[in-house]
């Protein structure tokens, strides 16, 4: 009965494809790029009846890690959530005087990048990013890790394009005794120095699995470390501070995976389970097996994914170069490759419209847009309520806030839509004489 029920799934997946009408369909920035590969995995993980995190799930891990260049990896809920245990793994393992520490991030960012350096009591340096590559100023990064409150560099690969100097700011926080994280939630399959994916130089990497990325279990994030202790530090985070390490069928054990479950661990002479001793004071923020299943699925096609964010990066680029006059476009810089979140464009002050003309415009011709995420986050409510102490000037984050949009490259799109795109953009500027 199982089979039967998983081939009709396929049947009805096969049945899902949707016919691109210039002018009607919506040209979407991005979106999961799934097929009845995903739905038969995730029903079949639903009808084994097993929704707590197990076999597919540790099999995930280890997969997304080799990804990231990392040997562990802890699953979770989101890549905001990924981001959270992170900085909570580093501060247990590098903060050890009690006092303030300072960590080093781009203030044009996703806010729950740096959200956790404020929620976990971190002072952030922001610095400012080069517009085009949206890389961080060196010069700014370079001069903050001279303050010897400085304990970590933490900051997102933006839109996919890899932040060149990642090995030289993690050799030098190193030598400062801090960490490295890296948000790599845009950059999957993304490499840096000259051909190594990223994920490789830092302490902990971090990913988003949301329908969005390039490759997606719905909603889910992953924490990927190197080193063993790590991981296991980040799962007891994961897992509410748990102490037990348990995980899949070994939860149904009465040994448990360690062969002494039961035992006096509270050092009390009383007999305690050890899944309810608790180390940390931690969170509830796991995925389900079903996930990790569906994620399984996607990154069987993770190369083809990646191949075809470049090409449509490519295809639009080479259009997009004929308006070089009004855009900064993207680049990757010197010694990277990559795979393509989504394509931000910068006007420039010379252009004769700003965003809102141009944004409106093509929203109104059905081709979506996004801002550049936040842009600069100190430029919104919720971060002006902090007394930040400003090192640096930000002139290029504002620029972002106001400036820059985003298109797609996602493997939805192809040829076909991207002449209409084209077209699009030809009829704003022919209204406009230009």
């Amino acid at each position: 009965m199982k089979n039967e029920i998983l081939d009709l799934v396929a049947q009805f997946a096969d049945a899902q494809t949707k016919e691109f009408i210039p002018g009607e369909s919506i040209v979407q920035y991005t979106g999961p790029t799934i097929d009845k590969d995903e739905y038969v995995a995730i029903i079949s993980t639903v009808l084994d009846g097993w929704f707590g995190l197990g076999a597919q799930a540790t099999k995930f891990e280890t997969e997304v890690a080799l990804r990231l260049s990392k040997l562990h990896g802890v699953y979770v809920n989101s890549g905001s959530s990924a981001n959270l245990i992170a900085l909570e793994t580093m501060k247990e393992l590098y903060c050890k005087e009690d006092k303030t520490y300072k960590i080093i991030t781009p203030a044009a960012s996703f806010p729950t990048t740096v959200n956790p350096i404020i929620q976990l009591g971190f002072e952030p340096i922001f610095v400012d990013v080069e517009l085009g590559t949206y890389n961080m100023v060196e010069e700014q990064v370079l001069d903050a890790l001279k303050d010897d409150d400085v304990i970590g560099i933490m900051y997102a690969h933006p839109l996919g394009i890899p932040i060149a100097n990642t090995k030289k700011y993690y050799e030098l926080i190193k030598q400062k005794g801090g960490f490295l994280v890296e948000d790599c939630c845009d950059a999957l399959d993304s490499t840096y120095n000259n051909g190594d994916l990223v994920g490789k130089y830092s302490d902990a990497a971090t990913l988003s699995f949301y329908a969005a990325h390039h490759i997606t279990t719905g909603e889910g994030g992953m924490v990927a470390f190197s080193q063993r202790n790590a991981a296991n530090i980040a799962r007891s985070y994961r897992d509410w501070g748990r102490a037990c390490f348990c995980s899949g069928k070994d939860v149904l054990s009465s040994t448990g995976a360690c062969n002494r479950r039961f035992a006096d661990w509270l050092g009390n002479g009383v007999i305690t389970d050890h899944r309810y001793v608790y180390d940390r004071i931690g969170y509830n923020v796991k995925p389900l097996e079903l996930q990790a299943s569906m994620g399984l699925a996607q990154l069987k096609k993770l190369d083809d994914l990646t191949q075809r964010r470049k090409d449509n990066y490519v295809c639009l680029n080479a259009f997009m170069k004929s308006y070089e006059k009004y855009f900064i476009l993207p680049t990757a810089p010197e010694g990277t490759d990559a795979s393509w979140f989504s394509y931000p464009i910068t006007i420039k002050d010379s252009a004769p419209f700003n965003r809102a003309d141009i944004v409106e415009f093509l929203e109104e011709n059905k081709i979506q847009t996004r801002n550049f995420f936040a842009g600069n986050l100190l430029d919104h409510p919720a971060y002006k309520k902090f007394d930040f102490d400003i090192k640096y000037s930000l002139e290029n984050a504002s620029i972002i806030t106001n400036n820059t949009f985003m298109i797609g490259v996602w493997p939805g799109l192809n040829e076909e839509i991207y002449q209409y795109v084209f077209k699009i953009f030809e009829e704003f500027f022919k209204q406009r004489g230009l």
